[in-house]
Parts: structure tokens; sequence; C-alpha cells
């Protein structure tokens, strides 16, 4: 369990370095948009709600800044990593994000719908 919480914590230091690193200039926004192939408007919505960036977008430019990427790796299989909790400990889990199973099957279908602010109430928990 706290391996767990260990992992989903590294993957939010990691995309909190990656999003300090486009907010001080590390990264130029030409650089941005090349590597997360996103357009111009999207990257304003993402520099306005840090929020939007996905785990597939953090995971590029983490690679392209030379971070080390293996914490994505249990982001992608959180709903699996999820499962084997205890039951008791799951339902606290998925009540305290507000976690439904079809919400589970949505992000088990796609990691980038995990929302950050169910990440960090999934490590609180754990």
């Amino acid at each position: 369990m706290s391996l767990l919480k260990q992992q989903v914590r590294s993957y939010l230091s990691l995309r909190g370095s990656i999003l300090r690193a486009i907010a001080y200039g590390d990264v130029t926004a030409a650089d941005v948009l090349r590597i997360t192939q996103i357009n111009p408007n999207s990257y304003q919505l993402r520099r306005q709600n840090p929020d939007l960036w996905t785990v597939d977008e953090v995971s590029l430019l983490a690679t392209a800044l030379g971070h080390e990427t293996n914490t994505l790796k249990p982001i992608r299989q959180l709903t699996m990593l999820l499962q084997l909790l205890p039951d008791s400990k799951q339902r606290e889990v998925y009540q305290r994000a507000q976690l439904t199973r079809r919400k589970l099957l949505v992000r088990h279908a796609n990691c980038n719908n995990w929302k950050v602010w169910e990440l960090q109430q999934i490590t609180d928990v754990l």
C-alpha cells in the first residue's frame, strides 16, 4: 500500500517539476508545442489551467527534458493496482476520490483521464 502511495506521489512530483520547467521558461513554448503536438490554443489553456496536462503529454515532456520516466508506468496501471488493495481500503479510496465503476473503466481504457485532484486524494487516503 505504501509503495502505491509512493508511486503516485513520484508521478505528481515529476509532473510538478515538468510544469515548473515550463512556467519558468526552461522550455520554450515552441518546443512544448513541437514535443507534445498540441495546438497553440490548447497550450494557452494548459498554461491557464495546469490540470489539463495529460499523462501522455507529461511523459513526452519528461522524456524530452531528460527526466526519468519510470514513474509513469504505475499511473498507466493505477486502476489495476487499486484493485489489489483490501476491500475496505478500496472503498475508502474510491469514496474519497469520488471514483465510480464507470470512471474507473474510463481511466482504465485511457490513463489520460486521471484528474490531478483524484491522484492527490488517493495519496491522502493511502
